[in-house]
């Protein structure tokens, strides 16, 4: 994670701006809070808040057994996108739900704080995310376009889009695949983000590819209960 070393915003103006952006969400970009917050690189999302905190260096090998993560190029750009694979021991069945409980993601991704769909047809949305950074120092909102649609076989796909936000570029994707018969899922997690900031792309990169890693992490904990019953 990095920040600037820039004053906190008042508590009193941070609540007002809140209030000002969940009336009227497309106002999100031209807000002037998003002018006293200098914020770097917010991963996540889908996800937006999944960044590694310090702790991750001694995340025990069981919390990340069966997680394959790594960087994919991203045409156009220095900064590549992550990607992470697992297979969970729960049919598609009950890990479409959740994935597509756009208003739940806050019970269970990490560094969420609210997310509220500001509307929704089917499985097409718009959510409204906000996100703690900084030990709770910044809230960063976003207002994202989610959708799901069948793949070629069984696969489902589930895309998200930043809309309004204070990063350049945000992509995410879960692609659900049966497995092992239909008995468990593959969630293949793809994540692009790019904050805009004059830092080398390698650390972007590396953030991405953490990020997706921590998101399907967060997703297993949430299908089946513990981290260790993953396939």
């Amino acid at each position: 994670m990095v920040v600037s070393q820039q004053a906190s915003p008042n508590r009193a103006n941070q609540e007002s701006s809140r209030k000002a952006v969940m009336k009227n969400p497309s106002t999100l970009r031209r807000h002037p809070l998003f002018g006293q917050l200098s914020v770097g690189i917010v991963v996540g999302a889908l996800a937006l808040a999944t960044l590694p905190s310090p702790a991750d260096a001694s995340d025990g090998h069981e919390e990340n057994a069966g997680i394959f993560t790594t960087q994919i190029p991203a045409e156009g750009s220095n900064i590549a996108a992550g990607r992470a694979v697992i297979v969970v021991d729960r049919p598609i069945e009950e890990v479409l739900p959740i994935v597509l409980d756009y208003a739940n993601y806050v019970r269970f991704m990490p560094n969420f704080t609210r997310s509220k769909v500001l509307a929704q047809r089917g499985s097409k949305a718009m959510v409204y995310m906000e996100v703690s950074v900084a030990k709770g120092m910044y809230t960063l909102y976003g207002q994202l376009k989610l959708d799901e649609r069948a793949q070629d076989g069984e696969s489902r796909l589930v895309e998200g889009q930043l809309i309004d936000g204070n990063i350049n570029a945000f992509n995410a994707s879960f692609r659900l695949t049966p497995v092992n018969d239909g008995a468990a899922t593959e969630i293949d997690f793809n994540i692009y983000v790019d904050p805009d900031l004059p830092l080398p792309s390698s650390v972007f990169s590396r953030e991405n590819e953490r990020a997706a890693g921590r998101t399907v992490r967060a997703l297993r904990q949430r299908v089946v209960g513990s981290p260790g019953d993953a396939a």
